[in-house]
């Protein structure tokens, strides 16, 4: 099976959103949430896809901001693969691929966000050399129930 690996072009954003809505996620959502990483705001922001046959069966999300203590920095985020091919070493290639970009744009490192639930993720970037830099938990107190609560 011939998957091409590559940088995400803007003919390829309907695509893109296909995929995302297979995997149950909001492209709108996750690109409107690209001006926000954990330094501030990013200053580009691209998705490295896998295509078969004219179908995205990969993405992730990659912003790229600048850290005031490292300098430039990329964030990935919302990577999903097509269930029948997480097994496989595509999460791998698309890795390589994000690093291959990195290199190219002279980032100083790459970080990678997702929900703790995901361990194939945190396996593959452990494998990828990606190392553990801190544990974060997102907390909320509800004031007031909602409408229909």
């Amino acid at each position: 099976m011939n998957i091409d690996v590559r940088l995400a072009t803007a003919q390829d954003r309907s695509l893109i959103e296909e995929f995302y809505v297979r995997e149950g996620k909001n492209f709108q959502q996750l690109i409107q949430h690209s001006a926000a990483t954990p330094v501030g705001a990013s200053s580009e922001t691209m998705f490295v896809i896998a295509v078969i046959r004219g179908m995205v069966v990969a993405a992730l999300k990659l912003d790229i901001a600048k850290d005031p203590s490292l300098g430039r920095i990329g964030f990935i985020r919302h990577f999903e693969i097509e269930d029948d091919l997480e097994e496989t070493d595509l999460g791998t290639k698309m890795l390589k691929k994000t690093i291959e970009l990195a290199h190219e744009k002279s980032l100083r490192a790459l970080e990678a966000a997702f929900d703790v639930s995901r361990a194939d993720l945190f396996d593959l970037y452990n494998e990828s050399g990606f190392r553990e830099e801190r544990k974060e938990v997102y907390l909320r107190k509800d004031f007031r129930p909602g409408f229909f609560d």
